[in-house]
């Protein structure tokens, strides 16, 4: 089903992930293409690599890392208008041979054990429970394989008039998604990946920004400037349009647009915020 042919009322109901995808937006997580490229290199991918992009969206990623490395790449994500959003974008970059897209989910993917080399997450182990997801990353990962999350985290120690504001943009993020939303501590990821046997363990802490450099990516990934104005344009006239049509989509992106300003813009709480890139190596 194409965007035209939903109703405003079929919009309306989609869940939070679902209508964003809908939307057009190319990807969730905070530290943009940069981040991608970097996580991929920690996790070595190189062109033999057989990588699969737990919680892959609209594909976004995984089709970068396929164009940027040479490798294939299979993404999973629970989300129907998601995937068929990630095979449309797989066909139109001529990636068909690299990207393979299905829906699947992340406590029982759909694999044999020892299928890949790795593993990514971006933007999603932070809404699973880890335990049962990171045994199931571990369960598909050849031996010698590795893991690789890029996820928001807060710090462990924070003033109480910051930690109140970060725990009112949880609870933001919470009631849209409708998903649990609780940044962890770095602390806490390298505890998880520790927990799910995985050896060599490194997380690295990073601030949010938007670099020229990952503006240039996001560009070069999509075809040039052109394609990536057009998006650009195209996600602002959506934005407008069911913004001025439905109260409700009106209400959620107020309510985004506040968790963001607190976990991202605002400098008394966002210098407790970032995003982690963890590796960890299946023994």
């Amino acid at each position: 089903m194409q965007e035209s042919d939903l109703s405003m009322k079929e919009i309306d109901d989609l869940g939070y992930y679902d209508f964003m995808s809908q939307l057009g937006v190319p990807y969730f997580h905070v530290g943009g293409l940069t981040s991608t490229k970097r996580l991929a290199e920690l996790c070595q991918v190189n062109k033999d690599s057989k990588v699969i992009v737990v919680g892959c969206g609209t594909g976004f990623s995984a089709c970068f890392v396929a164009q940027s490395f040479g490798c294939s790449v299979v993404g999973v994500d629970i989300a129907e208008v998601s995937i068929r959003k990630a095979k449309e974008r797989a066909k139109a970059a001529d990636l068909m041979d690299k990207v393979e897209f299905r829906i699947g989910d992340a406590y029982d993917l759909p694999f044999e054990p020892d299928t890949f080399d790795v593993v990514i997450t971006e933007f999603v182990s932070q809404f699973l429970d880890t335990n049962r997801a990171f045994r199931e990353f571990v369960r598909v990962l050849k031996p010698g394989g590795m893991v690789g999350i890029n996820e928001m985290y807060r710090d462990a120690n924070i003033p109480p008039a910051a930690e109140e504001e970060i725990m009112e943009a949880e609870r933001i993020f919470g009631e849209i998604t409708q998903l649990p939303f609780s940044l962890p501590s770095p602390e806490n990821w390298e505890q998880w990946l520790q927990k799910a046997g995985l050896s060599d363990i490194h997380v690295y802490k990073n601030k949010v920004s938007v670099s020229e450099k990952d503006l240039k990516l996001m560009s070069r990934s999509m075809g040039g400037f052109g394609k990536f104005a057009r998006l650009f344009m195209s996600l602002m006239i959506g934005m407008t349009r069911y913004t001025l049509s439905s109260k409700k989509i009106r209400s959620r992106f107020r309510q985004l647009s506040k968790g963001k300003r607190i976990l991202i813009r605002n400098r008394s709480t966002s210098k407790y915020v970032g995003y982690v890139l963890g590796v960890g190596r299946k023994v």
